[in-house]
């Protein structure tokens, strides 16, 4: 599990004495950098795990984590599963879902789990105003 702690930058909507723990699980590693990147306005802690199934695992043990950046398509449990079990362990944690699958035709939104959906690629300002919307910062 990596983590990284990025600093409040200039323009972070975030007070100064605030920080968010935010859980980006994603297959590919990539994908985990590029989202870290864009929250180097946040004065956030971010953990990353590359798969459902270690997301459960570290959200069990206990780790503070205020919201879940939850990849749709991965191997061996795919986000939608993953974020159901999240759920039911803790059920008021943010999840909001990333993926090039949420525009798609074959996605049910009524039927997912997620509190929020933003499209792949990312824009950074659209991942800002999500987070906002479900945690007080």
């Amino acid at each position: 599990m990596d983590e990284e702690v990025i600093e409040t930058g200039e323009n972070s909507s975030l007070e100064e004495n605030r920080s968010i723990h935010v859980l980006v699980v994603d297959d590919l590693k990539v994908n985990y950098l590029l989202i870290k990147a864009m929250l180097g306005k946040l004065n956030a802690t971010i953990y990353w795990a590359e798969n459902g199934f270690l997301a459960i695992d570290y959200i069990l043990e206990g780790n503070i984590v205020d919201i879940v950046l939850m990849d749709y398509n991965m191997p061996g449990m795919n986000g939608v599963e993953a974020t159901f079990v999240l759920k039911e362990i803790r059920p008021n944690l943010p999840v909001i879902s990333l993926s090039t699958f949420t525009d798609s035709k074959h996605f049910n939104r009524k039927a997912a789990p997620f509190d929020g959906y933003i499209s792949k690629p990312v824009e950074s300002e659209m991942l800002y105003r999500a987070i906002e919307n479900l945690i007080s910062l």
